[in-house]
């Protein structure tokens, strides 16, 4: 179709029209035609931009948005009318939010059904390919709401597809966003039975469904098993995160007592090759398909169902392992906007722009989603309600959290516990400005706005490890930390409403995948640390996180000095950097073992997984430093026990008063049952008395 000029239909009753200088005069005039109507459209407005003319218009009459438009002046110039800003508009969203839950395939053995929801779209094709390769294009039908459908009859189980859009001139081709399986690389979806998903096995361990009594695990799929120091077979993959290893893998986790793992991605990302495993590295933050299980992790990335029962073995074995399984989701950007189904299915409408038109990008990756809007929201939902029914997934880490709405947050966390109540939503509640009025933000300045949702208190990690992108010692580096900011800290950053309103809300953290290990951190501000007083620093930094209010969160292979080498952000670096080297683990062994006690120490003893602001206030104070330390010891009293902890960062000799009638149940390396009125301490970490009341 050719164009002389450019137009766009800006909305229901706007159409912008942009005209070279060239074909401009004082006397233009515009129609808009099709074989069915012509329209006189009315200049309301026009601008010199130089080359050419801008003219706003208006429309009189209705118009079809899945219907072909042109657009002539007066001398029979033509363009074709192309999607602009009307899928912005709040009548837009009134009239064609879709709200049933069956886009995508509705397969079963006699026939599928193919929804796609695009209003603007004047053709769509369904590319099929059965199982001997013989390929087909049929078109879809547009019904209503902006919903195009299509039944083809006959078992379809295990044919490849993907659609020919045509929203503007030309056909572009998509594949399905609401897909659930892919053949490598995400070429294209297949149509699968449901009933031929391995079953789950077991039930999902207790869990009280108080965050407070969670320990989160982070940990990459790859990363985890893909050095040669792993003795898993199947390294890299999902198959390789269950196998049966002495101090490794998923036993290695249940020793330490950890209650939830979090999986780093393991939707489909781009950024790797599916089929040539080591030829590129990610992390994952790079949605392509959002409820698609990542083939980088599976044996065979072409079969339509290995990576969706890779994963749901996966997930069952955690759970017979008595571990939950917490999901890293990105709904906050994509990969490529660009070559996104969505992009191509419904442009410009799951994405953000500012008043001036232009795409924004506060996410740092070429695009801000528009959780705000109907249909984005409305997707975004049901992805959630996938990942819980199909996967069994028992709780959601939200990537750039601060970049959604607080509507949508709160929505996603009401849906997660109306299908699982012992299920949870944490994520990264950063303050990023956006398109996106103040208040509606869902980022931890809001957080009063969707309480029961937490966020990552960054202030933790900054206080303990130190500047992330400072020269400034944490205090398990031997810094100097004011005492409130430590009692702050300790207590959930919730009293006195110091970062939140309870300290359920507080994801506490000394390093993720983000940023340096404490290990290269503490080498990177001082090279000439021993390897001994950084595995000390080290321990006093996990004992400061598991025996604080809030829900402590650690970053896999933390327990035995992880180093990435130095590399601060190794989302693309080698394996050789974000690989995990399990001889550190045996090397490390006494710290590891001071994990465990920690953890343990902390499921024991309820006071130090208090929920409410109002018990931390009556039962946890803080005892005032001399002058001449920089110890700090809390007292924590209550349900028939008083604990006292001490949090030391030095190296000078120092009598600890415990008190009479105290037993010393941690001695800065183990746990222990030693009674002593007081204890002579010489090195950094946590100490703690028990006495009965």
């Amino acid at each position: 179709m050719k164009s002389d000029f450019f137009s766009y239909l800006d909305g229901f009753n706007l159409i912008t029209i942009l005209v070279p200088r060239t074909f401009d005069n004082d006397h233009k005039k515009f129609t808009l035609e099709n074989e069915f109507q012509k329209i006189s459209l009315t200049i309301i407005k026009s601008q010199n931009l130089g080359v050419e003319t801008k003219y706003s218009c208006s429309i009189n009459d209705t118009i079809y948005l899945n219907q072909n438009y042109m657009v002539y002046d007066e001398s029979r110039n033509q363009s074709f009318l192309r999607t602009g800003k009307i899928v912005r508009t709040e009548l837009f969203d009134m009239m064609y939010d879709y709200d049933q839950d069956d886009l995508g395939i509705t397969y079963s053995a006699a026939s599928t059904t193919f929804k796609l929801w695009s209003p603007v779209a004047k053709e769509i094709e369904l590319e099929l390919i059965d199982l001997k390769g013989i390929k087909q294009y049929i078109d879809l039908r547009y019904q209503e709401r902006g919903v195009w459908a299509l039944t083809v009859y006959g078992n379809l189980d295990g044919y490849r597809y993907r659609y020919r859009v045509r929203v503007n001139e030309t056909f572009k081709t998509a594949t399905d966003p609401y897909a659930i399986s892919s053949s490598a690389n995400g070429a294209y979806n297949y149509v699968v039975d449901k009933d031929k998903f391995v079953p789950f096995k077991h039930e999902k361990p207790e869990f009280s469904g108080r965050k407070v009594d969670a320990v989160i695990y982070e940990l990459s799929v790859r990363d985890y098993t893909i050095s040669n120091t792993s003795k898993a077979k199947n390294k890299g993959l999902y198959a390789g995160l269950t196998e049966d290893l002495p101090n490794e893998g998923i036993n290695h986790i249940k020793d330490l007592g950890i209650t939830h793992i979090q999986l780093m991605p393991v939707y489909d990302f781009e950024g790797t090759d599916e089929v040539k495993k080591d030829l590129l590295y990610n992390w994952g933050y790079n949605p392509s398909q959002y409820n698609v299980p990542e083939g980088w992790f599976s044996k065979d990335p072409n079969d339509p169902y290995a990576r969706i029962n890779e994963l749901r073995h996966l997930i069952d074995q955690y759970h017979q392992a008595g571990i939950r399984v917490n999901m890293d989701v990105v709904y906050n950007h994509v990969y490529n906007m660009g070559t996104f189904p969505f992009e191509r299915i419904v442009p410009g409408y799951f994405f953000r722009f500012d008043d001036k038109g232009i795409r924004t990008e506060v996410s740092g990756c070429g695009n801000d989603i528009a959780t705000e809007r109907p249909m984005a929201q409305r997707f975004i939902l049901s992805s959630i309600k996938w990942w819980m029914h199909t996967y069994q997934i028992d709780g959601f880490r939200f990537d750039l959290m601060g970049l959604l709405d607080i509507e949508t947050m709160n929505k996603v966390d009401a849906l997660v516990k109306s299908i699982d109540p012992s299920a949870f939503v944490y994520g990264e509640g950063w303050m990023m400005e956006n398109t996106l009025p103040p208040e509606k933000r869902s980022h931890m300045g809001n957080q009063q706005f969707m309480p029961y949702i937490a966020h990552f208190n960054d202030a933790f990690r900054e206080q303990i490890k130190g500047g992330t992108f400072s020269s400034t010692l944490g205090f398990a580096l031997g810094g100097k930390v004011s005492t409130a900011d430590l009692f702050y800290l300790f207590t959930g950053s919730a009293v006195d409403q110091y970062r939140f309103f309870n300290p359920n809300q507080s994801i506490n953290y000394i390093e993720c995948h983000d940023n340096h290990t404490f290990y290269d951190r503490a080498k990177a501000l001082n090279k000439d640390l021993p390897e001994q007083k950084i595995k000390d620093y080290a321990r006093l930094g996990l004992s400061f996180l598991l025996l604080s209010q809030g829900v402590p969160f650690i970053h896999a292979g933390q327990e035995f000095l992880r180093t990435k080498k130095g590399v601060e952000n190794s989302y693309k670096s080698p394996d050789d950097i974000n690989q995990i080297d399990w001889t550190l683990r045996d090397l490390h062994e006494d710290l590891v073992l001071s994990l465990k006690d920690l953890i343990r120490i902390r499921k024991t003893y309820k006071l130090f997984r208090l929920r409410q602001v109002a018990d931390i206030k009556q039962m946890v104070r803080v005892v005032e430093q001399s002058i001449q330390t920089s110890t700090i010891q809390f007292v924590l009293t209550g349900l028939n026990q008083q604990i006292k902890v001490f949090f030391k960062n030095t190296y000078q000799d120092e009598l600890l008063p415990a008190g009479e009638g105290f037993m010393c149940i941690f001695d800065g390396m183990r746990e222990c049952a030693l009674s002593k009125d007081h204890f002579l301490a010489n090195k950094p970490g946590a100490y703690i008395f028990l006495k009965e009341v």
